[in-house]
Formats: C-alpha cells, sequence, structure tokens
C-alpha cells in the first residue's frame, strides 16, 4: 500500500507540474495586456462652485495625467448648473483649441473664434433640460469620448508625448443657461489621479459657435472655468514586458529587479530545483500583472515601524 501511493504521489506531482507547465506556456502565447479582473471603475471631478458667472456657454479641456497606466479612458458625461433650456455638448480631440494649419486660421478668422472650426466638434449630447439652479444636472453622453494613450506611441522617442486633451464645450440656448467661474487657478481647475479639467473661455452668443456675442462681435471671454462635474471610466493596462515603460519608475525598477534575480539564481545553478531560479519566466510576468501600479511606491515610501517599547524599570 505504501508503494502504490508514493507512485500515486509521484504521479499527481507530475501532473501538477505539466499542468502549470502548460498555463504558462500558453499564457506566454495569449498574454492578457488589460484589466477585466482588475476594477476599472467609474470616476467623476467636481469643481469648486462660487457662481461668478451664467451665460450661453463654457469651454475647457479635459487632459489626462499620465500618472495611471491606462488602456484608455472614457468621458460618459458632465454635469451642469444653470437655466439650461435647449443644451448641446460637444467635444474635440486635442483639445479645443486649433491647430496651427491654414486651414484652421481660415475658419478661425470667419468665426473670430479661439476654438476648432465646427466641423472637428462631436455632438456627444442635445436636448432640452430642465433648470438646474442649485444642483448640477447630469447629461449623458449618447456615445462616450474616448482617450487612449496608445495613440501616442508613433510619437519620437527622444521627447516626452504630448498630453492627450479632449475639448469640452457646453452651450445652451439660454442667455442664463451655463453657470462658470472666473479663472482662480493657473490653468489647472481641478485634478485627480486620471485627469486634470483645465481653465477654458466662456461663450455669449445664442448658437453654438456663434461670432456675435452680447457684448458685439467678440463673443468669446477668456479666462474662464468649467463649473460641474466631468465623469469617466477608465480600462486599467497590466504590466506586460510590452507595457513595462507605461509604468512609473518604482514599478519599473521593482520588476527590473526582480527578473535580474531569476537570472542571477539561475545562472548559479544549484542541486534543489526549487526557488525563483527555477520558476518559469511566465510566471513572474503573470505575478507582476496583478500588482498596482503604485504598490512598489507604497511601500517604500510607508513609515518605518516604530521602535520597541523600553522595559527599563529604571527609565524615568
Amino acid at each position: 500500500m505504501a508503494e502504490t501511493s508514493a507512485i500515486d504521489e509521484f504521479q499527481d506531482l507530475d501532473y501538477a507540474r505539466r499542468r502549470d507547465r502548460d498555463f504558462f506556456e500558453t499564457r506566454a502565447r495569449q498574454r492578457q495586456t488589460t484589466s477585466d479582473y482588475v476594477s476599472s471603475g467609474a470616476f467623476s471631478v467636481t469643481t469648486r462652485d462660487d457662481d461668478d458667472h451664467s451665460f450661453h456657454g463654457v469651454v475647457c479641456d479635459v487632459e489626462l495625467t499620465a500618472g495611471v497606466p491606462i488602456e484608455y479612458l472614457e468621458v460618459t458625461g458632465v454635469a451642469v448648473r444653470g437655466a439650461l433650456g435647449a443644451t448641446k455638448v460637444l467635444t474635440a480631440p486635442g483639445g479645443f483649441a486649433p491647430s496651427p494649419d491654414a486651414s484652421d486660421r481660415l475658419e478661425m478668422r470667419k468665426y473670430f473664434s479661439p476654438l476648432k472650426p465646427p466641423h472637428e466638434w462631436t455632438l456627444r449630447f442635445s436636448g432640452i433640460c430642465p433648470p438646474a439652479r442649485d444642483e448640477p444636472r447630469h447629461l449623458d453622453f449618447v456615445e462616450p469620448a474616448r482617450l487612449a494613450p496608445d495613440k501616442l506611441k508613433n510619437a519620437p522617442k527622444n521627447a516626452p508625448p504630448p498630453p492627450l486633451k479632449l475639448g469640452l464645450y457646453i452651450h445652451s440656448e439660454n442667455a442664463e443657461g451655463v453657470v462658470y467661474n472666473n479663472q482662480r487657478h493657473r490653468g489647472v481647475t481641478l485634478e485627480d489621479a486620471h485627469v486634470r479639467v483645465l481653465s477654458g473661455v466662456a461663450h455669449t452668443g445664442g448658437a453654438p459657435f456663434a461670432r456675435v456675442g452680447y457684448w458685439g462681435d467678440n463673443a468669446w471671454r477668456e479666462r474662464r472655468e468649467f463649473v460641474g462635474r466631468v465623469s469617466y471610466r477608465v480600462r486599467l493596462l497590466l504590466w506586460t514586458p510590452e507595457n513595462h515603460t507605461r509604468f512609473p519608475a518604482p514599478f519599473q525598477e521593482m520588476a527590473n529587479a526582480l527578473l535580474l534575480s531569476r537570472a542571477a539564481k539561475l545562472l548559479r545553478g544549484g542541486a534543489t530545483k526549487i526557488g525563483i531560479g527555477h520558476m518559469p519566466v511566465e510566471a513572474l510576468y503573470y505575478v507582476l500583472s496583478f500588482m498596482r501600479h503604485d504598490w512598489p511606491g507604497a511601500a517604500a515610501t510607508s513609515p518605518p515601524p516604530p521602535p520597541p517599547a523600553d522595559d527599563d524599570d529604571d527609565a524615568e
């Protein structure tokens, strides 16, 4: 009986080893790069509300902070306060400011506008909204506006990638339709781990992109800030060798140290077939893919443990 049990145990161990090897070989061929089991939640940023002005519209930029490695971020809606009424929300990739090519300059002269020309904007919301005098009213986009860092992978390697921006334009036909603030910050209205809301301009024209405003030809007012809430969701990025440089420096250093440690132990050899040196490299990749992007930094900055209590009875 004892001999049979030993054979069964050996067969079970051999099966487990082959199963693990097959799992990691399969994973190496089909390595997952984005999260499904990692929580990729919904978020929002709510700005300060000083009720400085209310007019037809306000324009600002939403910019990725690049502090968290993500596959993409989708802006799903905004919440604004004011008389509202017939309201539209539009977005423009790259921010609201026009690019410096000749066609845009011609459009700017036509509209006397600090914005990109109308054909570069996408309508995300259009409807008749009840007034929201006290609390912002949420306006859901018919289709989310996506910001994807992988679109910058063709940027020059020797220069930092340009920030990813989304222009955001909220317009109401009501002259008191949208509440906004004077600019009180140096360009950044609000920031969280994923996005920052930048200052922009206000619009006093009764129609979107209208050249003529309440005080004449110039319908735009500079140094204004969005008031309300921007809602978004993110898809987190998992660590892989291909995504290594998308992660913060402390995480990259930790991953390098772990892989170099495995290589050193493997080269050193030894009689035993256990330890990190004999783990499949894909197993280490698998472990790293489960770690949060900020885990190494949090461990490095955590306070040291308190010193042990002094048990000397003579101490005063």
